[in-house]
């Protein structure tokens, strides 16, 4: 029996479409597998997700916590890297390319997954969600 994790948009299960970020995903959803077939699906909410810090330790706490064995990951910073490999999480690398969890479950399944050793983004990688920037500068015209 496989438990694997995979960080989620939305309310998360088989029809959610996956989030390449790990610390940032509004959900996870848990995928239980027995003999290459899917036996549990179980969505958990991302507390984590707006976290001013640490918000990659604290996903992959989650993460364990709900019984993972494997987590399937786009985005992984170096924090969040390390919490996975502690809690000795086998991690495998998502395609760039926009799935629902039902999908990659397939391909994981058909082994069509790359594993990822480490992070493949800095820390703090996806914090910042608006583009405003402060540009104005202050002055008055």
């Amino acid at each position: 029996m496989v438990i694997i994790g995979l960080p989620t948009n939305g309310s998360g299960g088989l029809n959610e479409v996956f989030s390449p970020r790990f610390g940032r995903c509004n959900s996870f959803t848990f995928v239980t597998l027995e003999d290459g077939k899917i036996k549990e699906v179980k969505a958990v909410q991302n507390h984590a997700a707006d976290a001013m810090g640490g918000a990659g330790i604290q996903a992959a706490q989650i993460v364990g916590e709900n019984g993972a064995t494997e987590v399937i990951v786009g985005f992984l910073g170096p924090n969040a890297s390390q919490s996975l490999n502690a809690l000795n999480l086998k991690i495998f690398q998502a395609p760039n390319q926009q799935l629902t969890v039902k999908e990659l479950i397939d391909l994981y399944i058909q082994g069509k997954l790359t594993a990822n050793i480490g992070s493949n983004v800095g820390a703090h990688y996806g914090m910042s969600r608006g583009m405003g920037g402060g540009g104005g500068g202050g002055r008055r015209s």
